[in-house]
């Protein structure tokens, strides 16, 4: 009988330990710190037709952009050399979005926020893909608002439904976040609208994070519609080819101690790049890019480091970053100069040098 309680006795102690080693190591896979989010541009849609400022192929303009071949290096993972000064980029299944959706996981990030675009405009087929993913709980995602028109009719109570699910991004114990970029006219109105719709869904109403280029445009348009937090989409600076270090992440961290200056709350952001040669080269019909506005490449290292900096920052801020997350500029800019996202050849040098910081 003694032996058999003492086998009983070391089995249940055994099991006890096993399970206190799985739950350890589980805690410690978890990172700790800031969430981090990286942009998400999804204009990677090849032949399919898209609205942005009208009914155009969005998707081979970007593809144009790149085709030259001194750009294929920056080129999306799955992409296709058609010849020397060819190439589609078509992010467009779900084997591929599954496998973003891999190589974010691998790296430690937390979210994606998707520029807005509306139901069936092409420019939406990367967030469907991603929200059809069975891998969608790997990396949680948010949205911005602004970057096209939003339907607070009919496209809020289908946001207020996402702000309900786990995949959604919450910060400060569960309210939803939200970035608005300026580029379309964001009403007062419209914002309450969503606030009133998370009150009566009875979630947390919106974290709103105004993304501006100035910390006096983003105070003014933040008082207008009530916002929570100071952002910005990229720090766009640096002319003729200057080095990426230290323009962009002088430019980077004089723009969070700026905007922490006007007292209101801020979510640091870190750009990746600004080499905007592309486009300078083979302009898009939305936008001009001017010929002197590009930044030389930094190396993987250098744009970790840059990453390390906004990190820091937020830990040595924690009033002003109280909702403890840092936005990446970008996931997949390829073109417009700022990826995070592996290029052609599955190269992960820069997602690798940055799981090293996030890790």
């Amino acid at each position: 009988m003694k032996t058999i309680f003492l086998t009983a006795f070391i089995f249940v102690v055994l099991t006890l330990l096993t399970c206190h080693e799985k739950n350890a190591r589980k805690s410690s896979d978890k990172r700790s710190g800031p969430i981090v989010g990286a942009i998400r541009w999804d204009a990677w849609t090849g032949d399919i037709k898209t609205s942005q400022g009208g009914d155009i192929f969005v998707g081979l303009q970007v593809e144009r952009s790149l085709s030259p071949h001194q750009y294929h290096y920056r080129a999306p993972f799955y992409s296709k050399e058609i010849s020397r000064d060819s190439i589609q980029c078509r992010g467009t299944t779900q084997e591929i979005m599954d496998q973003e959706i891999a190589y974010a996981k691998s790296a430690g990030l937390d979210y994606w926020a998707f520029c807005w675009y509306p139901p069936n405009s092409g420019l939406d087929t990367a967030r469907q893909l991603y929200l059809e993913s069975r891998h969608k709980s790997d990396i949680k995602w948010c949205v911005i608002l602004g970057t096209n028109p939003f339907d607070y009719n009919t496209d809020g109570p289908w946001l207020i439904e996402r702000f309900k699910e786990e995949n959604y991004q919450k910060v400060l114990n569960g309210r939803p976040l939200v970035y608005v970029f300026p580029a379309t006219a964001t009403r007062p109105d419209q914002l309450a609208q969503l606030r009133n719709l998370s009150k009566a869904a009875g979630i947390p109403e919106p974290y709103i994070a105004i993304m501006a280029f100035s910390a006096k445009t983003a105070v003014a348009i933040s008082d207008s519609l009530s916002a929570d937090a100071l952002s910005a989409y990229i720090s766009w600076t640096g002319k003729n080819g200057e080095p990426y270090y230290p323009v962009i992440p002088r430019a980077d961290s004089m723009g969070w101690e700026n905007y922490k200056m006007t007292g209101r709350k801020v979510i640091p952001w870190v750009t990746l790049g600004h080499n905007t040669k592309p486009r300078i080269d083979h302009p898009v019909s939305w936008t001009k890019v001017a010929p002197d506005q590009w930044v030389s490449d930094g190396t993987p290292q250098e744009l970790a480091a840059n990453l390390g900096n906004a990190l820091q920052w937020v830990n040595k801020n924690k009033s002003t970053a109280e909702a403890n997350a840092v936005l990446i500029y970008a996931w997949n800019e390829f073109d417009e100069g700022g990826w995070l996202c592996p290029t052609l050849g599955n190269n992960t040098s820069i997602l690798d040098a940055i799981a090293k910081v996030l890790k």
